[in-house]
């Protein structure tokens, strides 16, 4: 049994030395601990944090694909939930009228339509806000700017996702 186990541990460790430079390049190429200028460590962020995933036309759909041009362009998945229809604003024309400070700023003080995740911008620092914004605009303005939000009530044209909230039953719950 002492033989077995001391096997194992040491299977575990040769298949950690064979993986671990291979990680660590992975790493170093595409994660925080490489040396980015602010556009590339913008882009890193924007992917990670999903961004495509609603200010992308199709983004979601495909995969994870789209054409450099239609990144962040707005109207990438519409949202309809209590609070009415939600589209995603078109960022690459929305930082065009904003210097870094004032693109800072909103995201530090805008709380935005649902399913927006402005507390997660919050979160950021000033310096990866800077990075997206950099980032954002390096890809130049394009596209149009998004429809006006729908009140609640009002659905917009298909395709769009859905939203259903549980409903709280009152006195109704088993214990």
């Amino acid at each position: 049994m002492k033989t077995t186990r001391f096997t194992t541990r040491c299977l575990a460790a040769i298949a950690l030395a064979a993986v671990l430079p291979a990680a660590t390049a992975v790493a170093a190429n595409h994660g925080p601990a490489k040396q980015q200028s602010p556009i590339e460590r913008g882009e890193y962020l924007v992917q990670i944090a999903s961004c495509n995933d609603c200010h992308t036309p199709g983004y979601s759909r495909s995969g994870g694909h789209a054409a450099r041009e239609q990144l962040l362009t707005g109207e990438g998945e519409v949202f309809a939930g209590p609070w009415g229809a939600s589209y995603p604003i078109n960022l690459r024309l929305f930082v065009q009228s904003l210097t870094a400070e004032q693109w800072i700023h909103a995201m530090r003080t805008s709380t935005a339509r649902p399913p927006m995740p402005w507390y997660a911008l919050r979160a950021m620092t000033d310096e990866d806000l800077a990075a997206v914004y950099y980032y954002i605009r390096s890809l130049g303005p394009a596209g149009k700017p998004a429809h006006a939000a729908l009140p609640p009530g009002q659905l917009p044209a298909p395709p769009y996702m859905q939203v259903v909230l549980p409903v709280k039953a009152h006195g109704n719950a088993k214990k």
